[in-house]
Protein backbone atom coordinates (compact mmCIF):
# COMPACT_ATOMS: atom_id res chain seq x y z
CA UNK A 1 0.00 0.00 0.00
CA UNK A 2 2.77 2.68 0.76
CA UNK A 3 4.57 1.61 -2.58
CA UNK A 4 1.19 2.57 -4.53
CA UNK A 5 0.85 5.67 -2.45
CA UNK A 6 4.40 6.85 -3.23
CA UNK A 7 3.85 5.82 -6.79
CA UNK A 8 0.74 7.97 -7.22
CA UNK A 9 2.88 11.26 -5.64
CA UNK A 10 5.64 10.56 -7.93
CA UNK A 11 2.79 10.45 -10.71
CA UNK A 12 1.48 13.52 -9.86
CA UNK A 13 5.26 15.42 -9.68
CA UNK A 14 6.44 17.07 -12.97
CA UNK A 15 9.27 14.23 -13.28
CA UNK A 16 7.15 11.86 -14.71
CA UNK A 17 5.76 13.71 -17.53
CA UNK A 18 5.73 12.13 -20.78
CA UNK A 19 7.29 9.22 -19.30
CA UNK A 20 5.64 5.50 -19.74
CA UNK A 21 4.41 3.80 -16.94
CA UNK A 22 3.20 0.58 -16.11
CA UNK A 23 0.15 -0.67 -13.94
CA UNK A 24 -1.01 -4.03 -12.60
CA UNK A 25 -2.73 -5.52 -9.73
CA UNK A 26 -1.44 -8.21 -7.74
CA UNK A 27 -3.26 -11.85 -6.17
CA UNK A 28 -4.28 -9.68 -3.35
CA UNK A 29 -6.55 -6.95 -5.51
CA UNK A 30 -4.12 -4.11 -4.90
CA UNK A 31 -3.16 -1.63 -7.77
CA UNK A 32 0.90 -1.54 -8.32
CA UNK A 33 2.21 1.30 -11.13
CA UNK A 34 6.18 1.23 -11.97
CA UNK A 35 8.29 2.46 -14.69
CA UNK A 36 9.37 -1.03 -15.44
CA UNK A 37 7.41 -3.43 -17.28
CA UNK A 38 6.55 -6.14 -15.25
CA UNK A 39 4.85 -9.01 -16.51
CA UNK A 40 0.87 -8.81 -17.08
CA UNK A 41 1.25 -5.12 -16.48
CA UNK A 42 -0.65 -2.60 -18.45
CA UNK A 43 1.10 0.50 -20.01
CA UNK A 44 0.39 4.05 -19.68
CA UNK A 45 1.23 7.20 -21.31
CA UNK A 46 1.53 9.74 -18.99
CA UNK A 47 0.17 13.87 -20.29
CA UNK A 48 2.78 15.96 -21.14
CA UNK A 49 1.73 18.89 -19.11
CA UNK A 50 1.30 19.52 -15.64
CA UNK A 51 -2.30 19.42 -14.20
CA UNK A 52 -1.59 22.18 -12.23
CA UNK A 53 -0.67 24.46 -15.26
CA UNK A 54 -3.55 23.11 -17.39
CA UNK A 55 -5.96 24.14 -14.38
CA UNK A 56 -4.60 27.36 -13.99
CA UNK A 57 -4.91 27.98 -18.08
CA UNK A 58 -8.25 27.06 -17.98
CA UNK A 59 -8.99 29.04 -14.64
CA UNK A 60 -7.19 32.22 -16.31
CA UNK A 61 -8.95 31.54 -19.86
CA UNK A 62 -12.28 31.09 -18.05
CA UNK A 63 -11.37 34.71 -16.23
CA UNK A 64 -10.76 36.52 -19.19
CA UNK A 65 -13.89 35.05 -20.57
CA UNK A 66 -15.85 36.22 -18.33
CA UNK A 67 -14.31 39.90 -18.36
CA UNK A 68 -14.95 40.15 -21.96
CA UNK A 69 -18.83 38.91 -21.37
CA UNK A 70 -19.13 41.62 -18.50
CA UNK A 71 -17.30 44.63 -20.83
CA UNK A 72 -19.54 43.56 -24.01
CA UNK A 73 -22.55 43.39 -21.53
CA UNK A 74 -22.24 47.04 -20.66
CA UNK A 75 -24.12 49.84 -22.38
CA UNK A 76 -21.49 50.91 -25.27
CA UNK A 77 -22.61 54.87 -24.91
CA UNK A 78 -21.71 56.46 -21.87
CA UNK A 79 -24.04 59.05 -22.81
CA UNK A 80 -28.24 58.65 -24.82
CA UNK A 81 -30.41 61.01 -24.65
CA UNK A 82 -33.16 63.04 -25.99
CA UNK A 83 -32.42 66.86 -25.12
CA UNK A 84 -34.96 68.31 -27.77
CA UNK A 85 -37.95 68.73 -26.65
CA UNK A 86 -37.10 69.19 -22.71
CA UNK A 87 -39.26 66.45 -20.41
CA UNK A 88 -42.90 68.24 -20.39
CA UNK A 89 -42.75 70.60 -22.54
CA UNK A 90 -45.62 72.22 -24.86
CA UNK A 91 -45.03 72.85 -28.20
CA UNK A 92 -47.35 75.37 -29.50
CA UNK A 93 -48.83 75.87 -33.26
CA UNK A 94 -46.41 74.58 -35.10
CA UNK A 95 -48.75 72.83 -37.77
CA UNK A 96 -47.88 69.65 -36.33
CA UNK A 97 -43.96 70.07 -37.04
CA UNK A 98 -41.63 68.59 -34.25
CA UNK A 99 -37.77 68.31 -34.26
CA UNK A 100 -36.54 66.05 -31.74
CA UNK A 101 -32.82 66.12 -31.33
CA UNK A 102 -30.51 62.83 -29.57
CA UNK A 103 -26.97 63.16 -28.00
CA UNK A 104 -24.78 60.09 -28.12
CA UNK A 105 -21.52 60.03 -26.64
CA UNK A 106 -18.92 58.86 -28.09
CA UNK A 107 -19.84 58.70 -31.84
CA UNK A 108 -22.41 55.74 -33.04
CA UNK A 109 -20.12 52.77 -33.47
CA UNK A 110 -19.70 51.29 -37.04
CA UNK A 111 -22.56 48.31 -37.67
CA UNK A 112 -24.74 50.31 -35.19
CA UNK A 113 -28.25 52.48 -35.86
CA UNK A 114 -29.90 55.07 -34.09
CA UNK A 115 -33.73 54.77 -34.33
CA UNK A 116 -36.53 56.73 -32.44
CA UNK A 117 -39.93 55.19 -31.06
CA UNK A 118 -42.47 57.93 -30.75
CA UNK A 119 -46.04 56.21 -28.75
CA UNK A 120 -44.12 53.20 -29.02
CA UNK A 121 -43.56 52.77 -32.77
CA UNK A 122 -40.04 53.30 -34.78
CA UNK A 123 -39.71 56.14 -37.29
CA UNK A 124 -37.78 53.98 -40.12
CA UNK A 125 -38.26 56.80 -42.58
CA UNK A 126 -35.17 58.11 -41.01
CA UNK A 127 -31.84 57.05 -41.64
CA UNK A 128 -29.94 55.31 -38.81
CA UNK A 129 -26.97 57.38 -38.74
CA UNK A 130 -28.86 61.05 -38.06
CA UNK A 131 -29.41 62.32 -34.45
CA UNK A 132 -32.19 65.60 -35.77
CA UNK A 133 -35.55 64.16 -36.52
CA UNK A 134 -37.85 66.52 -38.11
CA UNK A 135 -41.57 64.80 -37.88
CA UNK A 136 -44.26 66.15 -39.39
CA UNK A 137 -48.28 65.79 -38.74
CA UNK A 138 -47.78 65.17 -35.22
CA UNK A 139 -51.00 65.66 -33.63
CA UNK A 140 -52.00 67.41 -30.65
CA UNK A 141 -52.00 66.17 -27.16
CA UNK A 142 -49.30 63.83 -25.19
CA UNK A 143 -46.63 62.08 -26.68
CA UNK A 144 -43.62 60.21 -25.69
CA UNK A 145 -40.24 59.35 -27.29
CA UNK A 146 -37.90 56.90 -26.97
CA UNK A 147 -33.70 56.80 -28.81
CA UNK A 148 -32.90 53.02 -29.50
CA UNK A 149 -29.81 51.62 -30.38
CA UNK A 150 -29.49 48.35 -32.69
CA UNK A 151 -27.00 46.53 -34.02
CA UNK A 152 -26.91 44.50 -37.34
CA UNK A 153 -29.02 42.11 -36.41
CA UNK A 154 -31.86 44.41 -34.95
CA UNK A 155 -30.70 43.42 -31.40
CA UNK A 156 -31.43 46.33 -28.63
CA UNK A 157 -28.22 47.23 -27.22
CA UNK A 158 -29.38 50.38 -25.68
CA UNK A 159 -31.71 52.94 -25.39
CA UNK A 160 -32.74 56.75 -23.72
CA UNK A 161 -35.25 57.56 -21.19
CA UNK A 162 -38.12 58.42 -22.64
CA UNK A 163 -39.81 62.40 -22.84
CA UNK A 164 -43.17 63.23 -22.42
CA UNK A 165 -43.80 66.39 -24.95
CA UNK A 166 -47.33 68.01 -25.46
CA UNK A 167 -48.15 69.36 -28.88
CA UNK A 168 -51.09 72.23 -28.87
CA UNK A 169 -52.59 73.71 -31.84
CA UNK A 170 -55.81 75.61 -31.77
CA UNK A 171 -58.80 75.45 -34.08
CA UNK A 172 -62.19 77.04 -34.33
CA UNK A 173 -63.66 73.62 -33.21
CA UNK A 174 -62.00 74.05 -30.28
CA UNK A 175 -60.58 77.57 -29.10
CA UNK A 176 -58.02 77.84 -26.38
CA UNK A 177 -58.90 78.64 -23.08
CA UNK A 178 -57.73 79.85 -19.65
CA UNK A 179 -57.44 82.54 -17.23
CA UNK A 180 -55.03 84.40 -19.55
CA UNK A 181 -57.70 85.15 -22.33
CA UNK A 182 -60.43 87.67 -21.36
CA UNK A 183 -63.52 88.65 -23.06
CA UNK A 184 -63.31 91.70 -25.57
CA UNK A 185 -64.48 95.14 -24.11
CA UNK A 186 -67.90 95.93 -24.27
CA UNK A 187 -69.14 98.55 -26.75
CA UNK A 188 -69.64 101.86 -24.33
CA UNK A 189 -72.61 104.28 -25.69
CA UNK A 190 -71.70 107.69 -26.81
CA UNK A 191 -73.04 110.57 -24.55
CA UNK A 192 -75.06 112.22 -27.13
CA UNK A 193 -76.41 108.49 -28.26
CA UNK A 194 -78.22 108.29 -24.75
CA UNK A 195 -82.32 107.84 -25.59
CA UNK A 196 -84.91 110.31 -23.99
CA UNK A 197 -86.46 108.32 -20.51
CA UNK A 198 -89.24 111.19 -20.96
CA UNK A 199 -90.86 113.25 -24.40
CA UNK A 200 -92.15 116.78 -23.74
CA UNK A 201 -95.80 117.27 -23.40
CA UNK A 202 -98.15 117.41 -26.97
CA UNK A 203 -99.16 121.14 -25.62
CA UNK A 204 -95.76 122.08 -24.94
CA UNK A 205 -94.64 121.17 -28.51
CA UNK A 206 -97.99 122.53 -30.71
CA UNK A 207 -98.55 125.52 -29.04
CA UNK A 208 -98.81 129.14 -31.16
CA UNK A 209 -96.75 130.79 -30.49
CA UNK A 210 -94.57 127.58 -28.57
CA UNK A 211 -94.81 128.76 -24.61
CA UNK A 212 -91.53 127.54 -24.85
CA UNK A 213 -88.46 127.37 -26.78
CA UNK A 214 -87.42 123.36 -27.44
CA UNK A 215 -83.95 121.98 -27.39
CA UNK A 216 -83.51 121.27 -30.71
CA UNK A 217 -80.46 117.88 -29.24
CA UNK A 218 -83.34 117.01 -26.96
CA UNK A 219 -86.23 118.19 -27.95
CA UNK A 220 -87.45 119.34 -24.89
CA UNK A 221 -88.60 122.58 -23.56
CA UNK A 222 -85.60 124.66 -22.15
CA UNK A 223 -86.02 125.87 -18.96
CA UNK A 224 -84.26 128.79 -17.84
CA UNK A 225 -82.68 128.77 -14.41
CA UNK A 226 -83.22 131.74 -12.20
CA UNK A 227 -80.80 134.94 -11.81
CA UNK A 228 -78.89 134.72 -8.86
CA UNK A 229 -79.70 137.42 -6.78
CA UNK A 230 -77.14 140.20 -5.65
CA UNK A 231 -76.49 139.25 -2.00
CA UNK A 232 -74.43 142.68 -1.45
CA UNK A 233 -75.67 144.24 1.40
CA UNK A 234 -78.07 147.77 1.10
CA UNK A 235 -76.46 151.38 1.82
CA UNK A 236 -77.88 152.41 5.38
CA UNK A 237 -80.04 156.10 4.81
Amino acid sequence: MRTTLLLLALLAGPAFAGHTVWKWVDAQGVTHYSDQPVPGATRMELNTSSPSSSSAAASYGTSSDSARQDENSGPPYRNLEIWKPSPEETIPNTGGRVTINVRIEPALQPGHSLFLYLDGRALDQFPGNTQSFELTDVARGTHTAVAVVVNQRGDRLQESAPVTFYVRQESVAQPPTGPALRPPPKPQPRAGNKANTSQPTYAALTATPPTAAVDPVTNRPIVKKPSAKSSAPKSGN
